[in-house]
């Protein structure tokens, strides 16, 4: 059987929750490895379940924006709480037992609960509409936070001082008893002796102490030797597992996007497990390291999202897209890049450049918005010297010949490759979800380094240190017969990063020998 156990942490103090109402979302995503690896579990109906060691009263919801709603989960804090799997339910504010004569006003973001003796309360929602955090203020000086479980669970309560600062949260049984108090302050926590016998102390110096104590409990009750484990490489967990699950096969997943790869963190793994990588890079640290210390550490690159056929409509369009990812470049490179698109676009006026990036407008450095901005007028100048004109002819609006395109989320990113004709990377390692994305709609590819995603003059242009975008342009928007090459090549290699395919050598890396033959 196979376990996942992710990083979905929060950036402070790692098991504290996530959940926020809608409109703290922070536009970035929470896809990664792990979500991807049981996604693919999923669809190949291959068995396996998760292990959730963070604080997480929204669980489900976010289970469920990714399609992995049905997943067998075991979480520690469901265990110790109490809590039982069910589907989420919806709880109605208005039936809790609110103080005779409050009125519910009802706002933009939340509903505010007016309570007679000078209280007010905010209750507000998740994405999905289910109450998160009731907050009641008194004299406009927070007391307390109120948080709910998506199954509707009261779960905890955070209590303010007289400043409004955070000093304690008590975690709730499904009794309605608290289990845990933690120092929000001193991160040390506290046991109600009415559930002492559940722990092996009464106090903790640290809530992450108990998280470990109930992980070992599970997996020497509830795991066995033949078992494996596939763990999101994070350094704040890296030891603690290690240490944790000793009988049982454990293999780190290294994600660049989650955090940078150090020496200390590999350092710091026991000498058996087993390394999967997504990029070249992450590869070469961990090569170098296993030579230098002498390990025999198995390691294996493989992209953990699965190439899935995409449509393209992008000859179905009148205007030919370019799009030009602009995250990994630095801003001098971006300036030659577009004053080289600037150029091209001047052959052929049906000619588009989307530039797509993970970053918003305001991170954007202010220059290029500024040159984007002068060629799109530049060309629209130029354009209206070249047309023959009425009097009468009412001005046609500026075209946008290069937008700026937001793409926070891997939907984003699919959505925009399906208009796109050809995709430009000059970062020096390529998108690794972008370049997977162009394999599965068979677009082709210009990078400025080789990767085993592209082959040369197939689905794809290798530049060298100062060469010209247009050569490669032409390749494959002025010859059709490459671009149809290009497709059908590409469509070829996407088979071998279908999800079970990746599955197969997951496999291969865990088990470590197959037919006589070592990873």
């Amino acid at each position: 059987m196979k376990f996942f156990i992710p990083a979905w942490y929060s950036s402070r103090h790692w098991w504290e929750s996530k959940a926020e109402p809608f409109y703290y979302k922070h536009k970035e995503t929470a896809f990664d490895d792990i979500i991807s690896l049981m996604s693919m579990h999923r669809q190949n109906k291959q068995p396996y379940a998760l292990i959730v060691l963070n604080y997480t009263p929204d669980l489900r919801t976010f289970l469920h924006r990714y399609d992995l709603f049905d997943t067998s989960y075991w979480s520690v804090f469901d265990h110790i709480q109490g809590f039982k799997h069910k589907t989420p339910t919806a709880l109605d504010y208005r039936q809790l037992d609110w103080p005779t004569g409050t009125e519910f006003l009802y706002l933009q973001n939340m509903v505010r609960a007016l309570m007679p003796d000078e209280r007010y309360a905010n209750i507000h929602f998740s994405e999905e509409g289910y109450v998160v955090w009731i907050e009641i203020f008194h004299q406009e000086i927070q007391c307390y936070r109120y948080i709910f479980d998506d199954r509707g669970y009261f779960s905890s309560i955070v209590y303010f001082n007289e400043a409004g600062q955070a000093e304690r949260q008590q975690y709730m049984m499904y009794t309605g008893d608290w289990i845990l108090e933690e120092d929000l302050i001193e991160q040390t926590v506290i046991v109600n002796p009415q559930y002492q016998d559940a722990f092996s102390a009464s106090t903790y110096a640290t809530m992450e102490a108990i998280i470990f104590e109930y992980l070992a409990h599970y997996e020497e009750t509830m795991m066995s030797q033949e078992d494996c484990l596939i763990v999101a490489a994070d350094h704040r967990h890296n030891t603690r597992i290690s240490e944790t699950f000793t009988q049982q096969s454990l293999c780190l997943s290294v994600f660049h996007q989650r955090e940078q790869l150090s020496m200390s963190h590999v350092a710091s793994m026991a000498d058996d497990v087993k390394w999967l990588v997504d990029t070249i890079e992450n590869e070469r640290l961990l090569t170098t390291y296993h030579s230098l210390e002498g390990i025999s550490q198995r390691l294996m690159r493989i992209t953990p999202f699965d190439a899935q056929t995409l449509p393209n409509i992008s000859s179905q369009l009148h205007e030919t897209y370019i799009g030009v990812w602009l995250d990994g470049l630095e801003d001098k490179i971006v300036t030659a890049v577009l004053a080289q698109l600037a150029d091209y676009l001047t052959q052929d006026d049906t000619l588009r450049v989307v530039l797509l990036t993970e970053k918003r407008a305001h991170q954007l450095d202010r220059k290029i918005k500024q040159q984007v901005e002068s060629i799109n007028v530049q060309m629209n100048e130029a354009l209206g010297k070249t047309e023959m004109m009425t009097d009468l002819m009412e001005a046609p609006p500026p075209i946008k010949y290069i937008t700026i395109k937001h793409v926070p989320f891997e939907l984003d990113i699919i959505e925009a490759v399906t208009t796109l004709r050809i995709i430009v990377d000059l970062s020096l390692e390529p998108d690794l979800f972008l370049q997977i994305c162009c394999l599965s709609a068979g677009l082709p590819q210009i990078n400025a380094c080789a990767t085993e995603y592209v082959t040369h003059g197939f689905n794809g242009y290798i530049l060298n240190e100062g060469d010209n975008l247009a050569p490669a342009l032409d390749y494959y928007l002025t010859q059709l017969k490459n671009w149809n090459q290009s497709y059908a090549f590409a469509m070829t290699q996407a088979k071998k990063y279908s999800s079970n395919s990746i599955i197969a050598q997951l496999d291969t890396l865990i088990e470590g020998e197959r037919d006589g033959q070592k990873v």
